[in-house]
């Protein structure tokens, strides 16, 4: 088939995938892939490197396949070559199905291409392998920041302003940062990505004074990076000599062209004893906000972190019900409940969760509904029991009512969600909510 054909089929199938797949994932896997030739009804595509060919192979292959099969009107199968930095793209084995039996053993396997090994790359901490984009679970509380940091990483540009991530702790400011680190060394694994710490950065310059090797550490900073991703910048403050080393740096750096990502839970107005110049080099670009989850979010996050393991809907949104601060806080839950489960041979369960959750100190005065169902206990003189049973006494159904227009007013979960924590369907849930306020609207008018 000819080149053009085949490309034209391509095209074809990537729409196809563009709908099936997140935009995020679509820019990081699938748009750096190019039709080579199709070879005995198999289609040779191009990758940038041999982690993008493995993880497609098992995240994607199957709806790659599919499309293909779509676009070409007829079965397909997916072969990936890698480009090796001569330009010339060398076959890969897809599988050990696909390698042929005569392949001779006595023959020294040839050494894997290492990219990025062309000549010294500056030191800096390494990026957690599964902050990615394609990890990062985006809501109304991040999409601004993940909209920035995608843009960044991904648009071609002789100009970048800096981003600047404000979050609180555990809000997932760190995940996007590296995330932006991840996106440039996959589209490029040439590119100088540098992820440092504002104390790491201070430390190395204090140890580059009194080794008297400043001008070693002013080159890594300004002339052997692409990429700078400067994390919690509030602990600049200060550090005079760090903030003015910091200046010449971030100077040389955007006089370059170079891309600047910061993260701090202060805005650089806020950061206390912090040099003019510093101030201004980081509020210079965008200052993007990440918010606490709301409880839908934090649902979808639950699933994101389950990575597989089959978790009930109504334990995951027990646990997102009562771990309101941060991502942090989520995982932990969710990982006591899989641990536990795993430990105890136990299936997991609410009753599972609860004790979990027992056993968390959950930071905050949020109100949950759990905390909810305790006030309401107290106050009303009845237990938890009795507020999940089928009791229809009115000495029941009203704290059970107040209850549920509490956890409507003050917690930000659905109907369904208030009712499943009572074990009622939702419209009871709404019939409670309206009842109250009914109630209420009825004294005030009176008084």
């Amino acid at each position: 088939m000819l080149l053009d054909s085949v490309c034209s089929a391509w095209s074809t199938a990537k729409e196809m995938l563009r709908s099936q797949i997140p935009d995020s994932g679509y820019l990081m896997w699938i748009e750096p892939l190019k039709p080579l030739c199709l070879r005995d009804d198999s289609l040779v595509l191009q990758c940038p490197n041999d982690f993008s060919r493995k993880w497609l192979l098992e995240h994607h292959r199957d709806l790659l396949e599919k499309a293909l099969q779509q676009a070409f009107r007829k079965p397909v199968t997916l072969a990936l070559e890698v480009l090796q930095r001569s330009g010339n793209p060398e076959p890969t084995k897809l599988d050990s199905q696909h390698e042929p039996s005569h392949a001779s053993n006595s023959r020294a396997p040839k050494q894997l291409h290492l990219p990025g090994l062309g000549g010294p790359r500056p030191v800096g901490r390494l990026l957690r392998r599964d902050f990615t984009f394609d990890r990062f679970v985006v809501g109304s509380c991040n999409d601004l920041a993940y909209s920035a940091a995608l843009s960044l990483a991904s648009r071609k540009s002789d100009t970048w302003l800096p981003l600047f991530v404000l979050s609180k702790t555990g809000l997932g400011k760190s995940h996007l940062s590296q995330a932006v680190g991840h996106h440039i060394l996959h589209r490029d694994p040439s590119f100088r990505v540098l992820y440092v710490t504002a104390e790491d950065f201070t430390s190395e310059m204090v140890e580059s004074l009194q080794g008297n090797t400043l001008n070693r550490f002013k080159d890594k900073y300004r002339a052997c990076c692409d990429v700078l991703i400067l994390e919690d910048v509030q602990f600049l403050s200060g550090k005079e000599r760090t903030q003015k080393e910091l200046s010449y740096v971030l100077d040389s750096l955007l006089e370059s062209g170079k891309r600047l990502v910061f993260t701090s839970d202060h805005r650089p107005c806020e950061i206390p004893k912090l040099h003019d110049t510093v101030r201004s080099r980081l509020a210079q670009g965008l200052v993007a906000t990440m918010e606490t989850p709301d409880f839908k979010t934090r649902v979808r996050i639950l699933k994101k972190k389950a990575n597989g393991n089959q978790v009930p809907q109504e334990v995951l949104e027990m646990l997102a019900s009562e771990l309101v601060s941060n991502v942090r806080e989520l995982e932990s839950g969710l990982n006591g409940v899989l641990a536990r489960s795993r430990l105890l041979g136990t299936p997991i369960d609410e009753a599972l969760a609860m004790e979990v959750l027992k056993n968390l100190q959950v930071a905050g005065k949020q109100l949950t509904i759990g905390s909810i169902k305790q006030l309401i206990c107290k106050f009303y003189r009845v237990t938890e029991t009795d507020l999940l049973s089928k009791s229809r006494k009115q000495a029941i159904v009203l704290p059970r009512q107040v209850a549920m227009y509490l956890g409507r007013r003050y917690t930000d979960q659905s109907f369904q969600a208030i009712g499943r924590s009572f074990n009622r369907y939702h419209a009871t849930a709404l019939h409670a909510v309206n009842t109250v306020e009914k109630h209420i609207k009825a004294k005030n008018e009176i008084s």
